[in-house]
């Protein structure tokens, strides 16, 4: 009987196999421990400085916070202190362009008393007009300053016997000066650009200053030369900016968004008796001239071209005047080359009624005939036939796809003797210069009363020189000027430019770089002039 070992009822071969492997067992569960250990001590140990990190990230945040609390209610604190100055020094403004807002004739007539009581007026209707809004309160400043050339200012009223002599619109000046310590009555003397600069630039000032809470604008709506300038404020939702119009305004003041006010108790709401209106009066119709022989037979004589008389500047009363139709005067009969002759002397002819006269004007400058009085059975004559005036051709302007005006190209005049010329005629004028508008729109505006040059004779060369110096300047309304007659360039006309920084169409302030791509010069949209909208091309 065989016998085999055996350990607690196991074979010990199988019993060391399985405690090996339960010791196997138990040194990987320690080492897994053991790095479990080791990672959880390696992360309390990371997570403990980027607690020291957060505690000295707060400690800081804490010191920060405190300090731009204090430095924030400081600032808070100036806000209200500068709030509460400039609402106590705040202010309203009254710009009165003298030469176009005349004050009441009743003010003017009594320049002693009246230059108190138009001040009192003014005042009070800026007032009137400034209850409901943010500035009405009683006891804010008005401030007024009046600009005008006191010299022909004084001559228009005399002429048109608002006043009796030039004195008493200078005595009016200075008492309105001294009514108010804030009224101000300036002369700027001859030049229709002085007050008008001075204008401007204190609408700009003040326009700038936010404790001025008002301006009311005066004296400029009677015709565009503010018109340009006044673009530049638009678009303001605060409606600083009041136009008082005392002449009916011109229509491209109320198409600018300003409200516009009356002071009809403050201003003279005509204009005086001798100032020029700046359009062609109609001509009033003219007694019918005598009929001229025929130069060939046949009953229709060649057509003739009417005189072209130069168109006058009439004041009001002249209108009127010429208004007046002329007495019909007696048709002259005239010698025919008709077939049927009469041997009759004028003595024995048989009476005839009288005729109207045939050539009529009409409002256009044209003439239209009346065949039916003209020439009838009995009385066949010779008729001139006045050529119609040529129909003027419709001005233009393109632009881009970028509302972008676009200019015709433009060349640099050749080199001929024209250009010592114009450099002598340019010399000799200095300091003055000549009128743009005078020479190449063939107008101006301001007459005898502008400071430019008018009378010096340019010949059709000498004008193609100046023309091209204007289309080197950069038009004031930039590439979103509307004037037909404009005579500037709206973007750069030198193509290419090679003038760099240096070119005034270069970085300009409003509207960037003005130097326009092939494709920018392309036209997308044309207006005519006459026609209120635009065509595509």
């Amino acid at each position: 009987m065989g016998s085999s070992m055996t350990l607690n009822g196991q074979d010990p071969a199988a019993f060391t196999a399985e405690a090996s492997s339960r010791l196997s067992h138990y040194f990987q569960v320690d080492s897994e421990r053991q790095a479990f250990i080791h990672n959880i001590l390696e992360k309390i140990d990371s997570d403990s400085k980027r607690i020291k990190e957060l505690e000295l990230d707060l400690e800081d945040q804490k010191t920060s916070r405190a300090s731009y609390q204090s430095k924030s209610n400081n600032l808070e604190n100036e806000v209200r202190r500068l709030a509460q100055q400039l609402e106590k020094d705040s202010f309203v403004a009254v710009l009165i362009d003298g030469d176009g807002a005349k004050f009441a004739d009743e003010f003017l007539r009594d320049p002693m008393g009246g230059a108190e009581r138009a001040a009192i007026r003014l005042k009070q209707a800026v007032r009137e007009n400034l209850r409901g809004t943010g500035a009405g309160q009683e006891d804010i400043p008005i401030l007024v300053r009046v600009y005008a050339n006191l010299n022909d200012l004084s001559k228009s009223l005399r002429m048109s016997r608002v006043i009796d002599f030039d004195d008493d619109m200078r005595l009016f000046a200075e008492r309105f000066t001294n009514s108010r310590a804030e009224f101000d009555f300036v002369n700027v003397g001859k030049g229709k650009e002085n007050a008008d600069s001075k204008i401007r630039r204190m609408l700009n000032h003040y326009y700038r200053n936010i404790q001025c809470k008002k301006i009311f604008l005066a004296g400029c709506c009677h015709d565009n030369g503010y018109l340009h300038d006044l673009r530049e404020y638009t678009g303001s939702v605060d409606n600083r900016l009041v136009l008082l119009e005392t002449t009916p305004a011109e229509p491209g003041f109320r198409s600018l968004g300003f409200p516009i006010l009356r002071f009809d108790d403050v201003f003279r709401a005509d204009p005086l008796g001798n100032e020029t209106k700046h359009i062609l009066p109609t001509m009033p119709p003219r007694p019918r001239s005598p009929i001229q022989p025929s130069p060939g037979p046949g009953p229709i004589a060649r057509p003739t071209q009417p005189i072209q008389r130069p168109a006058t500047v009439l004041s009001p009363a002249q209108e009127q005047r010429q208004a007046t139709p002329a007495p019909a005067s007696t048709p002259v009969s005239a010698n025919t080359s008709s077939p049927i002759m009469s041997s009759s002397t004028p003595e024995q002819q048989p009476a005839q009624p009288a005729r109207t006269s045939s050539v009529i004007s009409s409002g256009n400058g044209g003439t239209s005939i009346s065949y039916a009085t003209a020439g009838g059975i009995n009385d066949l004559q010779n008729v001139t036939v006045k050529a119609p005036k040529p129909k003027k051709v419709p001005k233009v302007i393109f632009y881009n796809m970028d509302s972008y005006r676009i200019d015709a190209p433009t060349q640099h005049p050749p080199r001929t003797p024209a250009q010592a010329s114009y450099q002598a005629k340019f010399q000799a004028i200095k300091p003055s210069v000549f009128c743009n508008d005078f020479y190449l729109k063939g107008r101006c505006k301001w007459g005898i009363s502008c400071d430019k040059t008018h009378d010096a004779e340019l010949t059709a060369p000498e004008l193609a020189i100046h023309r091209y110096k204007a289309r080197t300047s950069l038009c004031p309304a930039g590439p979103y000027c509307v004037d037909y007659d404009c005579y500037l360039s709206h973007h750069c006309p030198r193509g290419p430019c090679t003038r760099g920084d240096q070119c005034p169409f270069y970085a300009t302030e409003k509207w960037g770089d003005l130097h326009l791509s092939k494709d920018q010069l392309q036209p997308s949209t044309r207006w005519t002039e006459g026609v209120d909208l635009p065509e595509h091309v």
